[in-house]
């Protein structure tokens, strides 16, 4: 069928004498429009906007589409100038147009048309769309939902879903077993009491949406919470019964904190837990991430061949997911020009050890969740990927909001005008780095998510050879308090076995002392008859009493007839002989011989003195061995003698 052109050059009128859609279903679009407007007003039109585009990184494949989509908002509008155009007709065409090739680029035209300043501004995404919940299904009283509702268009908290939510769970708890509460003014505190007996019986998917039970694992369901899970059940309307307190709401009756506190036995197992991926399976992540390839990226899809995102653009999102230790939203929010190498050796003061140029990386984070903005320092890998994607990066993107600062800022990872989703890290980097390695995408601690990496990281670094501590950790991570850094810490088995081995728990409850064991004079039957045959190294000399290691004066050797210096001719050549055998013996150290060991000098004189009078294995004490030595003493006795005087002169 050909369609006269002239049929279509209307009079100027807010009405459209006929609808176009099912006209121009059966034409098409560009040639109309060409002899329609022009071909020259028509090109301008559509180079226009695709200047804007190409500038943020669009890639015009499908240009039929692109030109038919311009066509026929030209057409509909009955105008030939972009400036003519309404985001009231785009919202309308966006709702109800059933042509593809207008429906498939009409968000983009939108944003250019926007960024032109011809619209107001340009249609809304579908990516964020806020969740609703079933209304109607009749598991929720309208009274107690309009509670929450009211609470949730005034509350001012950054999550304030994850406080939502939980609250319409206990409107359905509320539903089935107190039907007659309408409102958080009928909480009493026996009421309060049975609905915290209820959370510590709760199981997965009890009181839930249907369709949040749908999306739950299988294996799940029908299991106890979670005891986090029941601390933030509690702690939900904690907040909600405070603030509709504080509100003027409600009258106070109970004090929130008290009667939803969470019980004792909760909160005992909940504790440190970090979700650290397997050691194996990070490496294996960390080498997919360092050698991406195109043929990696997922392609657009309709039979486009090009991929989502630059090849750059992922690897550098990659590396500093893998190396940065940030959260997702942390990576989203980082702006152009975050990374600074330093310029030149810098030494380091408490060890004089000199950095070379460009050997450290420094990468600013934007304001987070618990701290203002910083910098650390990362590894220069982190550094070279993201310089890349700096030098490929379209130049004319569209400066975007920070949701955090209410500031317009060029976003790192922002690409076609539209700053890369927090959700991308999970539901497609993961995933692809999974399928590059060959593992699977979760371990035994469950999927890998993008918040793990963080705790893998941090966990890795209190664990290195020369590790942070967890002050240094608390500044890397950018936390406020030490207890969130805490959180994030598990020991490394292998690295705490290694210390409790060299702490020597058992060496410091046992001696060892080298032994000498004469074989002939056992074999012989010399040992029998009496003779030595068992020599404990003293170190000053040998001491031949069998029982040894029960005298009291092993430490402090009184010298007794067991006794024999090692400076004898005779226990040389005993100390020599062949047939003698070496051995180590434990010895149970008293708590006195612990301190002898460990204090020196002073403790062993105190020692002596305290065995004093202690009799030896021989028989006599240490006293007596003394005086008997003293006595065989012989003195030379010296006549008394006087200085000769001098010479007078």
């Amino acid at each position: 069928m050909i369609l006269d052109p002239i049929c279509l050059s209307w009079p100027t009128s807010s009405v459209l004498p006929l609808p176009l859609d099912p006209l121009l279903e059966l034409v098409q679009i560009v040639p109309v429009a060409r002899k329609v407007f022009g071909e020259e007003l028509l090109a301008g039109a559509t180079q226009r906007l695709k200047g804007i585009l190409s500038g943020w990184g669009y890639q015009q494949k499908d240009q039929r589409s692109f030109d038919a989509c311009v066509g026929y908002l030209l057409l509909r509008n009955q105008s030939p100038h972009l400036e003519d155009l309404s985001f009231e007709l785009l919202d309308a065409v966006d709702r109800n147009c059933t042509i593809c090739s207008v429906q498939r680029t009409i968000f983009q035209v939108s944003r250019a048309l926007h960024a032109s300043g011809d619209i107001s501004k340009p249609l809304p995404s579908s990516r964020g769309v806020v969740r609703t919940t079933r209304k109607a299904d009749g598991t929720i009283s309208g009274e107690w939902l309009a509670w929450c509702d009211r609470w949730r268009g005034q509350a001012t908290q950054q999550r304030k879903e994850s406080i939502y939510y939980p609250l319409l769970k206990v409107g359905r708890w509320l539903n089935i077993h107190h039907p007659e509460i309408r409102g958080p003014a009928d909480f009493t505190y026996e009421l309060a009491a049975e609905f915290v007996a209820a959370v510590n019986e709760m199981k997965v998917g009890e009181w839930s949406d249907a369709s949040r039970r749908t999306r739950l694992p299988a294996s799940r369901l029908g299991h106890p919470l979670r005891p986090t899970a029941k601390k933030r059940l509690l702690e939900a309307m904690r907040v909600f019964l405070r603030d509709c307190q504080e509100w003027k709401w409600i009258p106070v009756q109970l004090n929130p904190i008290r009667a939803f506190r969470t019980p004792t036995a909760i909160r005992h197992l909940i504790g440190p837990d970090p979700q650290i991926v397997e050691r194996d399976l990070w490496a294996k992540i960390l080498w997919a991430a360092m050698n991406l390839e195109t043929k990696d990226l997922p392609l657009r899809g309709n039979g486009n061949e090009l991929p989502v995102y630059p090849l750059e653009m992922v690897r550098a999102i990659a590396a500093v997911w893998c190396f940065a230790a940030l959260r997702s939203d942390e990576i989203v929010r980082l702006r152009v020009g975050c990374v600074r190498w330093q310029q030149e050796d810098v030494t380091v003061p408490e060890t004089r050890e000199i950095l070379p140029r460009d050997a450290v990386c420094f990468l600013d984070i934007p304001i987070n969740k618990t701290s203002t903005a910083y910098t650390k320092p990362v590894h220069p890998l982190v550094g070279k990927h993201i310089n890349e994607w700096e030098r490929v990066r379209p130049k004319d993107q569209l400066q975007e909001l920070d949701h955090k600062t209410s500031e317009s800022v060029q976003f790192l990872f922002s690409y076609r005008g539209t700053r890369v989703s927090k959700s991308y890290i999970n539901d497609v980097l993961i995933p692809l780095l999974c399928r590059k390695a060959n593992i699977p995408d979760q371990d035994s601690r469950g999927p890998i998510t993008s918040h793990r990496a963080r705790a893998t990281i941090a966990s890795m670094l209190y664990n290195a050879k020369e590790p942070l501590d967890i002050f240094q950790l608390k500044e890397y991570l950018g936390h406020k308090q030490l207890t969130s850094t805490q959180s994030y810490l598990k020991v490394d088995p292998t690295r705490l076995a290694s210390k409790v081995a060299k702490a020597g728990y058992l060496e410091q409850n046992l001696a060892t002392i080298e032994v000498l064991l004469d074989q002939e004079a056992v074999l012989s039957g010399a040992a029998s008859r009496g003779e030595c045959w068992k020599y404990y190294d003293l170190g000053h000399g040998w001491c031949t009493n069998p029982f040894w290691a029960a005298c009291a004066h092993r430490m402090a050797c009184a010298k007794c007839p067991y006794y024999r210096p090692k400076d004898s001719l005779q226990d040389q050549l005993v100390e020599g002989k062949a047939n003698l055998l070496h051995m180590l013996e434990f010895v149970h150290l008293t708590e006195e011989e612990k301190l002898l060991v460990t204090e020196g000098i002073e403790l062993h004189q105190e020692l002596i003195e305290k065995l004093a009078d202690v009799p030896t294995p021989a028989g006599p004490t240490p006293r007596e061995l003394e005086a008997t030595q003293q006595s065989s003493v012989k003195v030379i006795p010296l006549k008394e003698i006087r200085r000769k005087s001098p010479k007078r002169a």
